[in-house]
């Protein structure tokens, strides 16, 4: 009986101690205005044009005008 609470007990101290090792890091992003994008800012061509033509990440609309996103 002894034997068994002991390996319960180291068991928990093991996934306590792995569990804690593990933290899943998001990616942080950084934003930069669009170096060609002209006019009034589209969510959907912002993103487009970012991805294809800026080579960053995505494209969103911050006060009217057209900003990349890439990882920092």
């Amino acid at each position: 009986m002894a034997s068994k609470i002991t390996f319960c007990a180291l068991l928990f101290c093991f996934f306590l101690l792995f569990a804690s090792e593990m933290q899943i890091t998001e990616a942080k992003y950084c934003r930069k205005p669009s170096k060609g994008w002209n006019g009034k800012c589209f969510e959907k061509k912002c993103d487009n044009w970012c991805k294809n033509k800026d080579h960053e990440d995505y494209g969103d609309c911050y006060k009217g005008h057209c900003y990349c996103y890439y990882k920092c």
